[in-house]
């Protein structure tokens, strides 16, 4: 009987990282732990952990690892035909594995050949080519580390592809050109997030649905992200970044299809202008190709002027609603009507391919005005479900100004926050699981309490969302936002920063009004830096405008 067919409380033990195989198990039980395609199923138990416990008490673990990765090799095969969420099975495997052995490396500077040693021999040769091929070859001398980290890295690529290549409504041949003299208009309110975040964000949202309660929101009074398209004259793409002072005129198809570059800030408007569909891939090499596309598809070149009123790093959704509004702006540019729910799965494809990842509750957020209860089912194409609820517990003018935008002034400083996040799904990591579980269950609850207009549960729940994000990625906070509401603590029900955390903009719910002025006396005379200040907001009813004048 293989380990992965024990009895629960035995599977349990090992997703603890308990020690439950016995003796009698012996290398060649051992071995035969390789995970069916029933066995990573999203209720499944494998997990890092409990793979990790196997991997200690294995007499050879080489052999365990060869045919886990024998088996990782089969679901890469059939997953670059596949569409759906079976394309999970690979990134959740080896995602596994690397982190399973990593947890076995310990130091740094340990080899792959201390930790599993003979690895090379145990594969058979089309593994060992195919490894090599995406550079996991199973070297000996290499750090251990190195390879597991290269190891997650393929999985996340594998899921980020997997969700690009996914479904979606063909895109409508481009229609009539702009007249000459028209400007495409598009501006988009921000959003808050309140209770939910990361049950939007994949393979979690994939596999078992999310929900979230956010809102979109005006700041100081307008619509903070805007973007302006133009037809011209001159066959190439210009674009222009107001908040960021930079202009970038593309004269050449190669350098507008290269947008993975991140360094670049005309990356998301470069893959943008891609996933529309006005200019794609083409074996013609010459200088000319994107102007002949341009002219085909537009009747000319593309300028397109970008601003987002908004502190960089705000936790306010700005990149997913600037993605939103500039495919939206395009499809106006090429004569197609706007279908949303269309489009909150293009900016979620648009995401993976720039490989800043991402959920789909921040182009909702803005995209659809109001507060709102969203909720998707399983599946690779997110079909919200969005349930209105009243602003009243939100909107300063509803509640007597009891609640505050703040602006840290703290650009976010954890890395890869995402990436850990959507790592330790992967892994199923119990407690990265059972927070993601809570996170999805507070939701209803906090509309819940907004619907009833209480003021002090919202609050309250505000501020268990916060706690579980912080439980999910302790990144997400610091010493200098803890501070911080340590020293609101007294005057509000409940706060929150924004979006992936540590820095950016928090959102506090006070007690009273007396409590909101005496909160906003205390940061305007002593705020924690020079960039920190107030913002005002209010929800916005209308969502995202799209017009052409």
């Amino acid at each position: 009987m293989s380990v992965l067919h024990r009895n629960r409380p035995a599977q349990r033990a090992a997703d603890r990282g308990e020690s439950s195989v016995g003796a009698r198990g012996g290398a060649a039980a051992q071995a035969r732990c390789v995970p069916r395609r029933r066995r990573l199923a999203r209720d499944s138990r494998f997990s890092a952990a409990g793979l990790a416990a196997r991997l200690r008490r294995s007499d050879d673990r080489a052999r365990l690892v060869a045919r886990l990765l024998a088996a990782a090799h089969r679901h890469w095969q059939d997953d670059t035909q596949r569409d759906g969420l079976g394309a999970l099975l690979f990134p959740r495997l080896l995602h596994t594995l690397s982190s399973a052995v990593a947890s076995l490396a310990g130091d740094a500077q340990c080899r792959l050949g201390d930790v599993l040693p003979g690895l090379a021999s145990a594969l058979a040769a089309a593994e060992t080519a195919w490894l090599e091929a995406i550079d996991l070859h199973p070297d000996a001398a290499r750090g251990a580390a190195q390879w597991c980290e290269r190891g997650r890295t393929v999985a996340l690529q594998h899921l980020g592809r997997s969700i690009v290549a996914s479904g979606g409504q063909p895109l409508a041949a481009p229609g009539a050109p702009l007249r000459s003299d028209e400007i495409v208009w598009g501006r988009s309110p921000a959003r808050l997030d309140l209770c939910g975040g990361w049950t939007d964000t994949p393979p979690y949202a994939l596999e078992f649905g999310g929900c979230v309660l956010n809102a979109a929101v005006n700041l100081n009074g307008q619509p903070p992200i805007q973007v302006f398209a133009r037809v011209i004259d001159e066959p190439l793409v210009r674009v222009t970044s107001i908040d960021r002072g930079t202009r970038l005129e593309i004269a050449r198809l190669e350098d507008l299809l290269n947008f993975r570059n991140l360094d670049q800030e005309s990356s998301l408007v470069k893959a943008a202008l891609t996933l529309s569909g006005l200019v794609q891939s083409c074996d013609d090499a010459s200088p000319a190709a994107l102007a002949r596309q341009l002219t085909a598809s537009c009747g000319g070149g593309i300028e397109l002027t970008t601003l987002a009123a908004i502190p960089k790093g705000s936790g306010l959704g700005t990149s997913s609603i600037m993605g939103a509004v500039v495919l939206a702006v395009l499809d106006r540019v090429a004569g197609r009507s706007l279908d949303t729910a269309d489009l909150f799965h293009r900016v979620l494809r648009l995401e993976q391919a720039l490989t800043t990842g991402g959920g789909w509750q921040d182009q909702i957020g803005g995209v659809i005005d109001g507060v709102k209860l969203i909720t998707t089912t399983p599946g690779t194409v997110p079909d919200p479900e969005i349930q209105f609820i009243p602003a009243d517990a939100l909107d300063p003018s509803r509640n007597d100004g009891c609640t505050l935008l703040y602006y840290t002034g703290l650009t976010r400083l954890a890395k890869n926050i995402l990436q850990r996040v959507v790592g330790r799904c992967l892994d199923r990591d119990r407690a990265a699981m059972r927070s993601l579980r809570s996170l999805r269950a507070l939701a209803p609850q906090a509309a819940a309490a907004m619907a009833r207009r209480d003021l002090e549960a919202f609050g309250h729940f505000v501020d268990a969302a916060w706690q579980l994000n912080k439980q999910l990625d302790p990144d997400s906070s610091n010493a200098a936002i803890e501070s911080l509401l340590a020293r609101v603590g007294p005057h509000i029900h409940g706060g929150k920063l924004l979006g992936a955390g540590g820095g950016g903009f928090l959102l506090l719910i006070c007690k009273t009004p007396a409590d909101a002025a005496a909160v906003r006396k205390l940061l305007d005379a002593d705020p924690p830096n020079p960039r920190a200040r107030f913002f005002q907001f209010h929800v916005n009813h209308e969502g995202m405008r799209i017009t052409a004048c």
